[in-house]
């Protein structure tokens, strides 16, 4: 049976962010041996280190761009950043506290 309403889908670059707060919950868990959680952590920062060199990077060349691009793809490259900020602030106070 198909329809004609579109899935509801998530953002590559939201469920990259999800995934690598997979790796923070690792670094929180208390049962994690101390010396394992540091590398969590390190592994954490560096994952998000390239994520900002490669795919902000490429979200903001998008909005460079401007009104041509957005009607190519199914997204809102300013939005989108926007979003990520929010997660990425929420997650790094969670870093820092760690």
């Amino acid at each position: 049976m198909t329809t004609d309403t579109p899935t509801p889908t998530i953002n590559r670059d939201i469920s990259w962010l999800h995934f690598n707060y997979r790796v923070l919950q690792e670094a929180k868990d208390p049962s994690v041996p101390l010396f394992e959680r540091l590398k969590f952590l390190a592994i954490y920062s560096s994952n998000l280190d390239e994520f900002f060199r490669v795919r902000v990077a490429w979200l903001r060349n998008l909005v460079r761009v401007g009104k041509k691009t957005k009607k190519e793809i199914d997204y809102d490259p300013k939005q989108v950043l926007k979003d990520i900020l929010k997660i990425v602030d929420r997650h790094q106070e969670e870093f820092g506290d760690l």
